[in-house]
């Protein structure tokens, strides 16, 4: 049978010539990415890292600006230190106690101002204050307080009088002298906004020792103006975060809204500024390439200072667009590639067209050449003159060409050949026909000779008349062998002539030995025979016609009493083999076969015996076979045979 076809040798052209110019079209895109991607990554975050210290920087310039503006304003010596030196001689001979009940009653007094709304700080230093605040909107509250955080004066009348438990004030006074406090953001809930502290100490005349605190508070927008101009693209930006992970000013998101898992922040925190590709930036981005540098002031920070935190610088871009430039590229040089393959195989195809056309002409000769040899020797010649004007029509100018034309006279000379062996096959099947008919008329002629010679001399001394009852009995017993004789020849001649179909039916291996057996001890002459059978248990059941099998058998069973005239051992075994199959086994203990003789015992005619036809064993082997088994012989010369039916079990169905 033709295999299916899977596809013809153009496509098979088309689709190399595709693959080979896809295959390192893909090799090469791939190896753009990663060149591109590589280098992109250390561009962007080398740009990255550097926008991130520039805005480290300019934070923190930022920061100390404020801390230098405190430290002027502490400085001051008319305005701002007299005015504090003046509030703390109040305090002087008094004990404690009598401090305390001091600030207490003003305590109460500045709360019943507010309350009031005539609460005003002392002027002139508030005066002062007020003017010194107003160059920048950036001032929420200005506050100078004496050695007993008593209120000295605000540029708001809201301040609190009484300012010692708060931490500015406590860091401020507590710390040496020219180190500055600066809070983390904090809300200031009078004017629901975002707000940083700043404080240092007011030094004396001498510089030794602190007499009071300048407070700032100070928007975030202050700090905010550092970092909202930071814009990478369309969605890159810059922002502020401490070591908690709170991002203290994001362009996008309020500080609330998110946080910098630890896993990010690991890697940001470090003392020198860094890029690295995150695989999530608290943006919703993944494999984003992010730059972050430390804020690092130039004054000299209480310990509690930023909450105990750290400030860092971060920069970030939406991973989308970062890559843009790569995938652009990616594309581009994509469609460029598959352009040129596709050219490259439209090229192919018309090439392999080319090839293909006149490889089609020869296949077209080849069938018209199938058809001529199904058809000779009638139409052979009228087939030839139709289509050998084909090979002419080969004008490729190669090897093809010259192909074509060997193939066309090959195909002349071969149909010539074709009808000569068709004509000679019809004369040899003739004879090899009337030859067997003769081989048949002879082994049959021969097998009737002698019973008929045997049995029309018996019947004429059955005729005289002279002849005793016992020489009549003994003559029509004579009769009765060679009739029987005749009839078992016949018999095989039949079976080889008619191949009767078997009809299988669902039966165990025992039955049919046993059945077989009963048969051949039925036919006697077996006085002399020890019968031994060893049959199986449990055996699968066979799916054959049982009456063709013991027919097998029975032919089996009479050959094994022939081959021990002077008695033996007949075998009969059923057996299950490893892979299932059943086998039936007749073994004797005969005068066996020659080795010469094993390849030809299955031959129709084939006989050792004179009285034979050559037909058993053919038969038995046909039997068997069409049963869906196989028969195999083991034989020795002088130590007896087995012959062996090996049958498949039936489905368990």
């Amino acid at each position: 049978m033709e295999q299916p076809r899977t596809g013809g040798l153009q496509k098979k052209f088309f689709i190399a010539l595709l693959i080979v110019g896809i295959l390192p079209g893909v090799a090469a895109l791939f190896a753009t990415y990663l060149y591109s991607t590589h280098s992109l990554k250390h561009s962007i975050g080398s740009s990255f890292q550097e926008i991130a210290r520039s805005t480290a920087i300019r934070i923190a310039a930022a920061v100390d600006t404020e801390i230098d503006h405190a430290v002027q304003l502490a400085s001051i010596p008319l305005v701002i230190r007299q005015a504090v030196e003046i509030a703390n001689r109040r305090y002087a001979g008094r004990s404690e106690a009598e401090v305390r009940r001091l600030l207490a009653a003003k305590q109460v007094a500045w709360s019943k101002e507010q309350r009031d709304g005539t609460a005003s700080p002392m002027t002139p230093t508030a005066a002062y204050l007020k003017d010194w605040a107003s160059t920048t909107g950036s001032y929420v509250r200005v506050m100078i307080t004496d050695s007993r955080g008593a209120l000295v004066a605000s540029t708001y009348p809201d301040a609190p009088y009484l300012n010692a438990n708060q931490e500015w004030w406590q860091e401020a006074m507590e710390e040496d002298l020219g180190t500055a406090y600066v809070s983390s953001l904090r809300l200031d809930p009078p004017r629901n906004e975002y707000v940083f502290d700043v404080a240092v100490a007011i030094p004396s005349k001498d510089r030794d020792e602190p007499i009071g605190a300048v407070g700032l508070v100070i928007r975030r927008t202050v700090l905010m103006d550092t970092i909202f101009p930071i814009r990478v693209g369309k969605t890159g930006h810059g922002m502020l975060l401490d070591t908690e992970g709170t991002p203290l000013i994001c362009p996008v998101l309020p500080p609330t809204a998110h946080l910098i898992h630890d896993a990010l922040l690991n890697q940001l925190a470090h003392n020198e500024p860094l890029w690295l590709v995150a695989d999530d930036d608290a943006h919703g981005g993944h494999n984003s390439i992010v730059g972050a540098a430390p804020v690092r002031f130039s004054h000299n920070l209480s310990t509690s200072s930023l909450g105990g935190e750290r400030w860092f610088a971060f920069v970030r871009q939406q991973p989308e667009e970062t890559y843009a430039p790569i995938y652009s590229l990616l594309f581009t040089v994509g469609l460029i590639g598959f352009g040129l393959v596709v050219v490259l195989a439209s090229m192919g195809f018309v090439v392999g067209r080319r090839i293909v056309s006149p490889i089609l002409a020869l296949r077209r000769e080849a069938e018209a050449l199938q058809r001529d040899v199904a058809s000779l020797p009638e139409s052979a010649s009228s087939r030839h003159a139709e289509t050998s004007p084909a090979s002419a029509q080969f004008h490729t100018g190669d090897e093809i060409e010259d192909l074509a034309h060997t193939f066309h006279a090959m195909r002349s000379a071969l149909e010539d050949s074709l009808r000569t062996v068709k004509s000679q096959q019809a004369e040899l099947i003739r004879r090899e026909k009337l030859a067997s008919v003769g081989q048949l008329l002879a082994a049959l002629a021969h097998d009737l000779r002698n019973p008929l010679g045997v049995i029309r001399s018996s019947a004429q001394l059955v005729l005289e008349a002279h002849q005793a009852d016992a020489v009549k009995k003994e003559v029509a017993r004579y009769i009765i062998d060679e009739v029987d004789r005749l009839t078992h020849r016949i018999n095989d001649f039949l079976r080889y002539a008619r191949q009767k179909p078997p009809e299988p039916k669902r039966i165990q291996s025992e039955a049919i030995a046993q059945s077989a057996l009963w048969q051949w001890k039925a036919q006697g002459g077996h006085e002399r025979v020890k019968v031994e059978t060893l049959f199986g248990e449990n055996l699968p059941a066979l799916h054959v016609d049982p009456e063709q099998v013991k027919e097998a058998m029975v032919n089996l069973l009479i050959n094994a009493r022939e081959a021990m005239p002077d008695g033996g051992l007949l075998t009969v075994t059923t057996r299950a083999q490893a892979d299932g199959r059943v086998e039936i086994e007749v073994a004797d203990t005969g005068c066996g076969i020659p080795q010469a003789n094993l390849d030809r015992i299955f031959e129709p005619f084939f006989t050792t015996k004179e009285y034979g036809t050559g037909l058993g064993l053919t038969n038995v082997k046909r039997l068997v076979e069409d049963n869906g088994g196989v028969l195999e012989v083991n034989s020795e010369e002088g130590n007896g045979s087995q012959f062996v039916m090996r049958f498949p079990p039936a489905d368990k169905s």
